[in-house]
């Protein structure tokens, strides 16, 4: 699909909304997103080009989903996606032919998940003989460099990829709090895209709670200066 044809479908849902000019290009974002600009009657969209090569129902449907947000603007309720949008990224082409450009485009993620002194292959196979995850073939490891975080790491759920900080490193730390850092950045991607937008903080902690020792390790987190 090219941009003139993403205007179109665009325009079709932003005449319905009481736009007379409506703009849409596609935009080569790190994550999946969607930008706009706009006035009283004008409206520009920037889309993630993750989604070039999807069918026009599912971008007439994400059309639909874009405007009912800007329309509900200032309410608490989280964005959604459709079924149709949702069942597309999710989908287990997507994750395989989007995660090498998301790869790509993050800035320091390492191409190995080999480190000085650690191996994030390892720490994920202890975390699936413990029976915290299933193994899932389409996660991408890597290390991330280049951040004055201290953040342990950062996932995207979506592209299934976990990137842990080049902070941890480190052959001082035990097998435990680090195979712990790592599990808290995998659970992210193991309870999947949150189709609703709503809010899963109380799931996600439930998660952490498994992992044995759970206070201890994050007491030692604190004691090198460094978060979930």
């Amino acid at each position: 699909m090219n941009n003139q044809m993403l205007t179109a479908i665009f325009s079709v849902a932003g005449t319905r909304n009481g736009y007379d000019e409506v703009q849409a290009e596609f935009s080569p974002f790190r994550d999946f997103k969607v930008k706009w600009t706009r006035s009283y009657k004008w409206i520009a969209f920037e889309v993630s080009d993750y989604l070039s090569d999807a069918p026009e129902n599912v971008i007439e449907s994400l059309a639909i989903s874009i405007f009912r947000r800007i329309r509900d603007e200032g309410h608490d309720d989280p964005m959604s996606y459709s079924d149709a949008v949702c069942d597309w990224i999710t989908s287990d082409d997507f994750v395989r032919t989007k995660q090498p450009v998301f790869v790509r485009r993050f800035r320091g993620l390492s191409l190995s998940t080999i480190g000085d002194h650690r191996d994030l292959a390892d720490a994920y196979g202890r975390l699936v003989e413990m029976g915290l995850v299933e193994r899932d073939p389409d996660i991408y490891l890597g290390w991330a460099a280049g951040s004055n975080s201290r953040s342990v790491g950062r996932a995207s759920v979506l592209m299934k990829v976990v990137a842990i900080s080049q902070l941890l490193d480190r052959d001082d730390i035990s097998d435990d709090v680090f195979d712990f850092c790592l599990y808290t950045q995998v659970a992210h991607v193991g309870m999947g895209f949150n189709r609703r937008g709503d809010r899963r903080g109380a799931e996600y902690d439930a998660l952490l709670s498994k992992y044995p020792n759970r206070a201890e390790m994050e007491c030692a987190l604190r004691r090198m200066n460094m978060h979930i």
